[in-house]
This record gives C-alpha cells, sequence and structure tokens, in this order.
C-alpha cells in the first residue's frame, strides 16, 4: 500500500502576510520561514474568510463559511457560541482515514467555562476554556491547549484534565517543544500523523515578547498608509496611541513573528533531522492580519490587506517548488489538505479543494474569494437584541479577486449607514486610493462585483442581502 503523508499544520494569531521577510513588504527578520517559502508552494493569494479568530477557526476546522455555522463573533463571555457537536471537523476526517490526531496551542472554539460557573474547576476565567476529552475536541486525540488567554510569556494549558498546566515559558517556545516531543515520543511512529501546532502571538498583548527578540528592532519604519493622528479600533473606538507607542508595538509585533521564525526553524530540523520532512505536508498559516495602524485601526474585522491576507505556506515532499497565485480563503484550506493528502472530502464541506493549483502550473485566475465579518462588540450585539434586529445580518460583505476588492457595508450599528467601496488592490496594494464609483466604467464593474457577492450571500442564507437590498436603494439614487 502507499505510504500516508503525514501532516504539519502550523498557524500564528493575527499574523499578516506582509509580516514576514520573503513576502518583501515589512521589514520583518524571518530567515528560517524565508528558506521555507524557497522550497515550497507559496500562494500570494491567501485570505481569511472572516478575519476573527473564532469564524476563521471554524471555517478552517471544517471547510465550511462560519455563518453558516452560525458563528459571527469569538466565542467569549455572555454568549453561547462555540463551535457545533454536529460539525464535522478536519480532526475527525484525519482520524476516520486512519491518522494520530493532535492539537497544540489556541483553540478558541469552545464556551467560555464562566458563562456556566463563576469559579470552573479548571480556574478558567473570560474568554478562557478547558474542552474535555470528548466531542468537543472534534477527533482530535492528543490534546495540550486552552481556550484563548493572551499572557504569553506565563501561558496556561490543560491536557486530559482540568488540572490547569503553568510553565514559566514564551508559549510559543513551550508549544512548539511539546510539538517535537509529541512527533518523537509520543505518536505510534508505524502510523501517519496529523498534528496542527497554534500559536497565539504576534496577536496581542505585544509587549508579552522575549527581550532577545525585541532587540532585533530597535528602531522601524511604519507603513505609508499608517495613520498617526487617529488610531482607532474599527468599531470607532479611539485607542489613543501616540507616534512612540504605535512605533513600540510595531518592534513588538515583529520581534513576536521573529520568535515565531526561531520556532517554526526548530520544526523543521526536527523533521529533516528525523528523516520525516519528506515523508510530511508542512502548511505555515494564520489567522487573520493585523492593522497596526494602517489606514488608522488596530486590530482586525476589516477588509483592508494587512486584515484579511494571511500567509499559506505548503511543503509537498516531492513537488517543485512555485508560487500560486489562485485566490484561496479559510473554508478551502480543509479540502486543500484532503486532496493533498488524497481523503474523499465529506459532503458538510462548502470550501474548495485547490490542491490542483499547489501541484501543478494550472491556476484559476478567475477564482474568487468571498469575505464578510459581523458586528461583535458585547456593547453592539445588546444593541441589536434590544433593537430586534440580527448582528450577523450586518456589517459588511465583500470579495477579493486577483486585482480588486469591492466591499459592501451596512455598519455595525442598528442604525445602518450602506457604503460601497472598490480598490484596485493590485495597483494599489496599500489601498490608499479607492475607485470612484462615480465613474461609470467603475460603477459597472462594482455591480458586477456586487452581483457575485448576492449570489454567494443567497446561497448561504445570509440575511445581509435582504437589509442590502433595502438599505442600499440609498445608494442607487
Amino acid at each position: 500500500m502507499k505510504k500516508k503523508k503525514n501532516l504539519l499544520f502550523v498557524f500564528a494569531d493575527q499574523w499578516r502576510a506582509d509580516a514576514m521577510g520573503y513576502a518583501q513588504a515589512d521589514p520583518v527578520h524571518t530567515p528560517n520561514m524565508d528558506a521555507f517559502c524557497r522550497e515550497s508552494t507559496y500562494c500570494d493569494h491567501a485570505f481569511s474568510t472572516f478575519p476573527v479568530c473564532t469564524p476563521h477557526r471554524a471555517s478552517l476546522m471544517t471547510g465550511r463559511y462560519p455563518l453558516s455555522m452560525g458563528i459571527f463573533t469569538n466565542c467569549k463571555n455572555g454568549l453561547s457560541m462555540r463551535l457545533g457537536d454536529e460539525e464535522i471537523g478536519v480532526g475527525q476526517m484525519l482520524k476516520e482515514a486512519g491518522y494520530q490526531t493532535a492539537y497544540i496551542g489556541k483553540w478558541h472554539l469552545d464556551e467560555p467555562e464562566q458563562n456556566h460557573c463563576q469559579n470552573p474547576v479548571s480556574g478558567a476565567r473570560d474568554w478562557d476554556a478547558f474542552t474535555p476529552p470528548g466531542v468537543r475536541r472534534h477527533g482530535f486525540d492528543y490534546w495540550y491547549s486552552y481556550g484563548t488567554y493572551d499572557v504569553h510569556l506565563k501561558p496556561h494549558y490543560w491536557h486530559d484534565t482540568p488540572e490547569m498546566i503553568c510553565p514559566d515559558e514564551w508559549s510559543v517556545q513551550h508549544e512548539t517543544s511539546r510539538a517535537i516531543d509529541y512527533m518523537q515520543n509520543i505518536r505510534e511512529k508505524e502510523r501517519p500523523f496529523a498534528l496542527y501546532v497554534s500559536w497565539n502571538p504576534p496577536h496581542s498583548l505585544y509587549d508579552q515578547v522575549p527581550q532577545k527578540y525585541l532587540d532585533l528592532y530597535p528602531d522601524v519604519k511604519l507603513k505609508e498608509n499608517v495613520c498617526l493622528e487617529k488610531i482607532h479600533h474599527h468599531t470607532g473606538e479611539q485607542m489613543n496611541y501616540t507616534p512612540e507607542e504605535l512605533k513600540l508595538i510595531t518592534r513588538q509585533y515583529y520581534a513576536a513573528v521573529s520568535g515565531l521564525d526561531d520556532q517554526f526553524g526548530r520544526l523543521i530540523d526536527y523533521l529533516k533531522e528525523s528523516g520525516l520532512f519528506e515523508d510530511t505536508i508542512v502548511v505555515l498559516s494564520a489567522d487573520h492580519g493585523d492593522m497596526m495602524g494602517s489606514h488608522g485601526l488596530m486590530g482586525k474585522h476589516v477588509w483592508y490587506e494587512e486584515s484579511i491576507h494571511i500567509p499559506f505556506v505548503v511543503h509537498i515532499p516531492g513537488n517543485k517548488k512555485r508560487r500560486c497565485r489562485t485566490c484561496i480563503a479559510s473554508q478551502d484550506m480543509t479540502p486543500t489538505l484532503l486532496g493533498l493528502l488524497e481523503i474523499p472530502i465529506p459532503s458538510t464541506v462548502e470550501g474548495k479543494d485547490c490542491s490542483l493549483y499547489l501541484t501543478t502550473e494550472q491556476e484559476d485566475l478567475e477564482r474568487v474569494s468571498y469575505l464578510c465579518a459581523c458586528p461583535g462588540r458585547d456593547i453592539f450585539i445588546q444593541n441589536f437584541a434590544q433593537a430586534g434586529k440580527d448582528p450577523k445580518t450586518f456589517g459588511w460583505r465583500g470579495v477579493r479577486t486577483q486585482g480588486y476588492t469591492y466591499v459592501m457595508e451596512l455598519g455595525y450599528d442598528v442604525v445602518s449607514h450602506p457604503k460601497r467601496y472598490l480598490y484596485c488592490t493590485a495597483a494599489d496594494p496599500q489601498q490608499m486610493h479607492p475607485l470612484d464609483l462615480d465613474v461609470p466604467e467603475n460603477r459597472k464593474f462594482a455591480g458586477m462585483l456586487e452581483e457575485g457577492v448576492m449570489s454567494w450571500m443567497e446561497h448561504q442564507n445570509d440575511g445581509f442581502a435582504g437589509n442590502w437590498k433595502n438599505e442600499a436603494a440609498i445608494l442607487n439614487n
């Protein structure tokens, strides 16, 4: 029988595609990742369908669109939302195909324990949760994880009991050591394995990074589209960063990425030294990006490249290195991996198998990635509830093509303010000059893209489509 390839899927949280040396954009030091890119398939049009942690993770794990699963924001206090027991996850798909399955690091797909108990036995607080063995792990047998917790220099984890494990070590380094230990000592050597490693940095808290990596960046130059006058959250909340503070945060962000690079190098070195590298598909990716002051914004949740554009680099044993330009998004990642591993794709999967574009010179340059986000802050959810409206049907929807980004926005408030945005991302990668929709040819092109977004929404029974038809009449007059 043909020997099955192993899978190592490594992904970081809030790590934008530009923040890697190989991308030749942000001034970051990532020699190990750069070397990996040079011997792998580098996908330069990979996007987070819903650039927020839980929605992307749910999509990554199931191959489905977040809103198809009712997931429209993070799993957090006061909101009864998690990846449903009925959802078929990639751990289950791989386990059924004979794989040993393992998950290490941030999960953030389970409901906070404090939603049901003020003082959980596990010690979980705020958005965090211990996910016990069983259906909520969605097929992952070996488990060393936590819900969400951002004190990266003092992390904690749970294994198979509610006893909290508190190593005094930077989370990325600790999780990498656990991953190597799993591959070296825990798995059964005669069976294929599938290991997911989920690093939290460079997600805030930005100052939670070892000093040795910060020392690599005595100074930084901010991107041209960074607005220093009014830094704010995508919701409009004023953040009040001074230019000096923003530069420090940027240094810390880049430092964390260099730390990731060090640890990724450890994983690749282990695979090569143990003879596993050419038997293992290795993926390097992320949840979503981080604005870091671009367009005067912090965080994610918006349609700009800094938020939606993510790394997706795949080492495929026996395959030539190449650059893939086909648009690939969150829900496409699992079916693509199943295609590479020659595993049947369940009928529940909504994404597409793009493995052909990773392994051959073929491309589908007409393929697009549909994008979305919904109001997620507590105050907004409360306001929508009081108004009798569904927050899942507001926010924004859009599409990213090879060269353009088109967005339809209703906003985050119960009183919507419909807007349209069109960017020629190919010619204006920092999206500093939205195209004038009063120009007939731009308006016609935007209309064509909008038809595609509307069709996608109607296929998902997305209530945004109906709201848009009602509210956007204002724009059409």
